[in-house]
């Protein structure tokens, strides 16, 4: 009997170990999954922005003096831009905002697309495609930022208040020249391993020279 109870005490002790081994590897391959995930979605998303914020241009038709321009709205993580999204035979301009979710447990970058030039900035008759879930570690704090933006000289342009109070933004987005993109992917947000980064520098190419 003493023999018996040994042996089976035995067993559980090896059968605890398989499983706790089992489903480490489980947690690994997973993380490993949504981790390869992260980074295809990031990669694939800065091509996006990169082409659409490189071939930006002014519109032919707008409907408010304020959106006569080439980039109509920069935020840390926020950029509003006139561009051809879809690349038509007309080469018509869509107006393209990319964004970070607000909400820091959402943790998504989104493209809005207002799929009209008589659309507003509230983008609500448009669509928004998420570029990167889940996984999007570039928030308000200021060393996790999207954009920033640089001017003349290579002076990195101050960033304002709005009236509201609740925005930081460039106030002239005419005197940008170029566009610096650090986008930030983690599966699991500041805990190891270290999070991933894109980084790339976009010269809007149709600027007008002010």
């Amino acid at each position: 009997m003493v023999e018996l109870l040994t042996a089976a005490a035995l067993l559980l002790v090896v059968l605890a170990a398989v499983y706790g081994i089992w489903f480490g590897l489980q947690r690994t391959y997973s993380f490993t999954e949504e981790d390869m995930k992260a980074q295809t979605e990031a990669r694939a998303a800065m091509n996006e922005m990169v082409e659409l914020i490189r071939t930006a241009r002014e519109p032919d038709f707008y409907t408010t003096p304020e959106l006569d321009v080439v980039i109509v709205r920069a935020e840390p993580n926020l950029l509003v831009i006139w561009t051809d999204m879809d690349r038509d035979a007309q080469h018509d301009l869509e107006l393209v905002r990319f964004r970070v979710d607000a909400n820091p447990d959402a943790r998504i970058l989104y493209r809005d697309d207002s799929h009209s030039q008589t659309s507003d900035l509230t983008f609500s008759a448009g669509t928004s495609i998420r570029l990167v879930g889940s996984w999007v570690s570039n928030d308000a704090d200021s060393a996790n930022w999207l954009f920033t933006y640089v001017g003349r000289g290579g002076a990195v342009l101050p960033l304002h208040v709005d009236e509201a109070g609740d925005s930081l933004h460039v106030a002239d987005p005419t005197q940008i020249r170029e566009v610096h993109i650090r986008l930030m992917v983690d599966v699991i947000k500041g805990k190891l391993p270290e999070h991933h980064e894109l980084v790339s520098v976009v010269q809007p190419r149709n600027l007008r020279t002010y």
